[in-house]
This record gives C-alpha cells, structure tokens and sequence, in this order.
C-alpha cells in the first residue's frame, strides 16, 4: 500500500510539459521513484506467478484484478524496452494512471464495493436516458419560450479614442 501512495504522489508531481527532456533534478529524483514502483510491482508479479502458476484454473491470470495488475506491468515494460529518445511513448505512459487501481486488489471491502458498483452501470443506463430525456425537452422549452430575446444583448463597453463603425 506504501508503494502504492508513492505512485500516487509521483504521479501528482510529473509535469508532462515541463518534464520531456527530464533535465531537472526534481524529474531525475521523480524517474528514479518511477524506476523504483516498477521494479517492485514487476517483483511482486513475479512472485505471485511462481507462487500460483502463470495460466490456468486457479492460478495468477485466472482473477481479472490480477490480469489487471499483468497488464500495467507490461505496459511499464513496454515504456523501457521502447525508450528511444526520438519517440514519444506518452500513450504508454498514460498506463501508469491504472497503477493506482492496484489497492482494490489489496483492501477486500474496496473490492467488494467496486464490483458492486460495476454490477449497477447496467441499471444506471435507464436513469441516464430518463436525465437526457428531461434535458433535452426543458432545452426544446427553453429555445421555444426565450427565442431572439437575446438575440444583439452582448456588447463591449465602448474604449476611449476609439472610434466604432455604425
């Protein structure tokens, strides 16, 4: 979980514009952090390969959380073998914002509630269609009863020494 709040916080501090060239040393000691939450997630995917199996029933690729954690493993992977300095990778790098979903995996109750709340998008489709229906005719009503009433309102108040065509 510490490593996780890490990420968090390295995350927060990663400037996209600021940080291309990675010159400065607050964006060495943030690669340095990022270098370090890699290796400990590839670790720990390791291990848990070894300690359950890789494929199968039952084993490491078997829990969608864990296929979770695979794939934002080896996305990060992908960002270091594909580091050419030409390229910019920063699609790959936009990964790095799922490390974060790694403590659902980690706090049973979260878990729990985020399969809960993933269960319910079906049903909460009915209620966004009902919210658009209502929108959209209050916006019918509203063009229908204020229509023009607008219409030449707006109008920049008038500088000095400036002379405006009629």
């Amino acid at each position: 979980m510490l490593v996780i709040l890490l990420n968090c916080v390295t995350l927060g501090m990663y400037q996209p514009c600021v940080d291309d060239q990675c010159i400065s040393r607050r964006c060495r000691i943030l690669q340095v952090f990022d270098d370090f939450i890699f290796a400990f997630f590839s670790l720990e995917m390791i291990v848990k390969m070894i300690a359950m199996g890789a494929y199968g029933p039952c084993t490491y690729l078997a829990d969608s959380w864990n296929r979770l954690d695979f794939f934002i493993v080896i996305a990060g992977a992908l960002e270091y073998c594909l580091n050419v300095e030409n390229i910019n990778f920063s699609a790959i790098r936009t990964i790095r914002v799922l490390r974060p979903l790694r403590a659902i995996n980690r706090i049973p109750s979260m878990r729990i509630l985020v399969m809960l709340l993933l269960d319910t998008l079906p049903m909460l489709g009915n209620v966004l269609l009902l919210c658009f229906f209502v929108f959209f005719i209050f916006g019918i009503i509203g063009v229908q009863l204020w229509e023009g009433i607008l219409r030449q309102r707006c109008f920049l108040k008038p500088l000095p020494n400036v002379t405006y065509p009629k």
